[in-house]
């Protein structure tokens, strides 16, 4: 599936990119992917993305069924991809990302998914939080990036939409079952969009219908952008690691950068039940690597990010976890790990819990320290975080990776 919400991989844009990324890899396979074989039963069959505006009222570059895509956006995308230099060729990525935007409204709409406004500014305050604890570094993001706060607000609705899909997607499965499930899902949401797509000479790219595989030349007679680039003989971007990342999957690490991931669900994938208050209740395995060399301990947080009140907040917190450790196994302590109190006062392990019927977003972070913080068993977590940070004792960017649960 195509999220488009991010356009950039970790090394060039930082801790935001790894924060803000949107799907799960096993959705993103990359453009002209689709099966013959696939079935659309789990996609819509009419488009429901929003009728508002025309291409008579609006000098747009390409329409999402009845929505147009305005020169205008498509203008301020690519100026922001040229700024962060991301991909061999930000014209393709800037429309990419803007034709995949609207099919995931589309998509949400259709299957009623929706988030509220105060979900979308919790989690950007969250991301904010983490991401520019320096004073001053929010805005020189934006400064640098020709983005607005406005822009990243629209990227988290659209991150937030993606993880209730994909929950909804694989609903009721577990392990192969689900992964297969979405993986046909990904195929026939593709080629069902890519129908209601079509895009004006001159920017005919991968993702519209009028697309054959014929090389791509997204500018047009008069257009201020100057995008140069071109795809394949197969029809695909030359750039892999530019088509990836323009897509919105959660890009890997940058060499040498510290990364934390499980073995029980892929990188914003499906939790599986076990490790929710639905299931056992045990915390997941996890596995870590690229810690910096002279790091002193590590402190690993378990938020549930989209929960509100009492079901929300941090669910695990353990400090002074040994630095040469590379992992823990399910329902273990990390080597050397002191257990604190999460958001309930509860010592240890509390798995995600959303509402019946709604989908919740875990966040698993991990710090590397420069020095040990003395902590006893229960600590709250309010103590060690005004420590580690008044002290500056963080070293490098988060480790980051997200888990989605939909509870029946």
């Amino acid at each position: 599936m195509h999220g488009g919400v991010l356009k950039e991989r970790v090394s060039q844009r930082g801790a935001l990119v790894a924060i803000l990324a949107a799907l799960a890899g096993v959705l993103v396979t990359g453009c002209g992917g689709g099966s013959s074989t696939a079935t659309t039963s789990t996609v819509p069959s009419s488009p429901a993305a929003s009728t508002q505006g025309s291409a008579s009222s609006v000098d747009a570059v390409a329409l999402v069924s009845t929505t147009p895509i305005p020169r205008a956006s498509y203008e301020h995308w690519l100026a922001v991809e040229k700024a962060l230099g991301s991909g061999a060729n930000p014209s393709h990525e800037a429309l990419a990302f803007l034709i995949t935007s609207e099919w995931v409204l589309g998509e949400a709409a259709a299957r009623k998914v929706a988030v509220s406004e105060a979900e979308v500014k919790q989690r950007f305050g969250r991301i904010k939080q983490q991401s520019f604890a320096k004073a001053g570094a929010f805005a020189k993001f934006l400064a640098k990036s020709g983005e607005t706060e406005g822009d990243l607000l629209a990227r988290v609705r659209l991150e937030l939409l993606q993880a209730r899909i994909v929950a909804q997607v694989s609903a009721g499965k577990s392990g192969s079952q689900g992964k297969a499930a979405l993986a046909g899902f990904e195929r026939a949401f593709q080629r069902h969009w890519r129908g209601y797509t079509t895009c004006k000479p001159g920017y005919v790219m991968e993702d519209c219908s009028e697309y054959k595989g014929a090389p791509e030349k997204l500018t047009a007679a008069g257009s201020s952008s100057s995008g140069s680039g071109s795809a394949s003989s197969s029809g695909t971007d030359s750039s892999a690691a530019g088509a990836s990342s323009s897509r919105g999957e959660l890009p890997a690490p940058a060499p040498g950068k510290m990364a934390i991931s499980s073995p029980a669900f892929a990188r914003n994938g499906a939790i599986p039940k076990q490790y929710t208050c639905d299931g056992a209740g045990v915390s997941p395995a996890l596995e870590w690597r690229n810690v910096p060399a002279k790091a002193a301990a590590l402190v690993l947080f378990v938020i549930d990010t989209s929960s509100t009140g009492s079901a929300g907040g941090i669910r695990w917190i353990v400090g002074d976890i040994s630095p040469t450790s590379r992992g823990v196994a399910a329902g273990k302590t990390p080597a050397g790990g002191i257990v604190g109190s999460d958001t309930q006062g509860k010592s240890g392990y509390g798995g995600i819990c959303p509402p019946h019927g709604r989908t919740g977003t875990i966040e698993l972070v991990l710090y590397a320290l420069r020095k040990q913080i003395p902590l006893s068993p229960g600590f709250q977590p309010a103590v060690a975080e005004r420590e580690y940070g008044a002290g500056k004792l963080l070293m490098g960017e988060a480790a980051v990776t997200y888990a989605v649960y939909h509870r029946p």
